[in-house]
């Protein structure tokens, strides 16, 4: 805590031992703060801050807009950097696909782009395509260099073009440089454009987890083109659309109905479109108004804390194929539905829903057969919202609506242990009934 002291009867002393140095004449009013820490001992000399400028991301979704990129290009890259040295990064299996088309496209509109390519594997433990192995801080260094060698100005701009893990590692790169250059996504997965792309945060992983090294960096622009969602497999499909369903969970009822009525058109880039602008369109709202409610926090985060137990455990050796992040957090919505059914909060319909919808749409719906109970209520004591030796979870009492404490106000609410078994017992028991039927 600070308290205000009276410059006037302050500023003498403090610039006492100045006196010789020919600057007391002036106005310092403005740095010397006068200030002092209460009922202490520690005086403040000066103070300093200002503004910074505001993190705002417009998200284009726009089907083929990457066909004739060279039309439209000039208008999405900051104007300042069109004059500038420019770099796209994509990893080497999207390079393959949209690399050179995508390089050809910017150069044809005049504009000095340079193309680096990140490693991925085309099979990892998932039996999926992958570059998440290459999301580290050795990885960025190797790009901070290339950069550097060849040149940049302070209005050069990074232009991510793949999935999350290269969204994520160029949106890093561009935070670091410079203190901070130009970033552009151009998100190719469904689980970038429904998700992962459309956030602040940017970071890398490092040997004791995921995500723990980054910054909040604000891209400019985020260019979704559901025609690149076309060349990815079915479970990248419903990886990222197990996200959509989230938001219309949490959200929205008609986003829900759109949802399951056009399943059956995954490979329409026109029903693509219209899902992932919808997603956006919901999720916007969560990361603009952050820090009015906690609903902005937990209502991304709706399956997250148990889905992310799941997750990570299946990739531990042998315990089958591991689970993808949107599969994981599947299974963690029908977990929290069960909890809310024990709460009281949602009939049990709702819960039914959760297990039919998911599984119309092809998604897992029960907790693996190699995961211990005990094993997953541990996992979640490292989750950022467990607080307090408790989880805490976001819940539902009918689609589109979530659960608020009218008590607290709150939409995060805190689960003990035994609420968790319990929830998750009933996940299991439903699995043993469906096996037996």
């Amino acid at each position: 805590m600070f308290e205000k002291v009276n410059y006037k009867e302050q500023v003498a002393e403090v610039a006492k031992p100045f006196e010789n140095f020919g600057v007391i004449g002036k106005d310092i009013s403005h740095s010397l703060s006068g200030k002092k820490i209460k009922n202490g001992n520690v005086k403040v000399a000066a103070s300093f801050g200002r503004y910074h400028h505001k993190m705002e991301t417009d998200v284009i979704v726009q089907d083929g807009i990457l066909d004739n990129f060279r039309d439209s290009v000039r208008e999405i890259l900051p104007q300042e950097s069109l004059l500038s040295k420019n770099y796209l990064i994509t990893d080497s299996i999207v390079d393959e696909l949209y690399g050179e088309h995508v390089l050809k496209e910017m150069q044809a509109a005049d504009l000095q782009v340079f193309k680096l390519i990140v490693p991925a594997e085309s099979s990892d433990e998932s039996g999926e395509s992958s570059a998440e192995m290459h999301k580290t801080l050795e990885v960025l260094s190797g790009l901070i260099d290339q950069v550097l060698e060849s040149g940049i100005d302070k209005h050069s701009c990074i232009i991510s073009l793949g999935g999350g893990v290269v969204n994520n590692i160029c949106g890093f790169l561009a935070s670091t440089l410079y203190r901070g250059i130009k970033l552009i996504h151009i998100t190719t997965t469904m689980m970038g454009q429904a998700d992962a792309a459309i956030d602040f945060k940017q970071a890398v992983n490092h040997p004791k987890g995921k995500n723990l090294v980054g910054a909040y960096y604000p891209a400019s622009k985020v260019i979704c083109d559901p025609s690149t969602l076309t060349t990815l497999s079915d479970r990248h499909l419903l990886n990222g659309l197990s996200e959509c369903i989230k938001h219309a969970f949490t959200q929205s009822s008609e986003l829900m109905d759109y949802i399951m009525t056009g399943i059956c058109n995954l490979r329409d880039t026109k029903y693509l479109e219209t899902v992932v602008s919808l997603t956006v369109a919901h999720k916007a709202p969560t990361l603009t108004h952050y820090h009015d409610s906690d609903f902005n926090e937990i209502c991304p985060q709706y399956g997250h804390a148990i889905g992310h137990a799941v997750e990570h455990l299946t990739w531990k050796d042998g315990c089958g194929p591991p689970l993808l992040h949107g599969e994981a957090i599947a299974i963690g919505m029908c977990a929290s539905a069960e909890i809310a059914y024990i709460l009281g909060i949602c009939e049990k319909e709702v819960v039914d829903e959760h297990y039919e919808i998911f599984q119309r749409a092809g998604l897992p719906v029960f907790v693996p057969e190699c995961l211990s109970i005990d094993a997953m209520v541990d996992k979640l004591t490292y989750d950022k919202h467990y607080v307090r030796s408790q989880a805490t979870i976001g819940m539902i009492t009918s689609v589109g609506d979530m659960y608020q404490d009218e008590a607290t106000g709150n939409y995060g609410i805190p689960i003990n242990d035994e609420l968790l078994r319990a929830g998750l017992i009933a996940n299991i028991n439903r699995r043993t009934n469906s096996i037996s039927q």
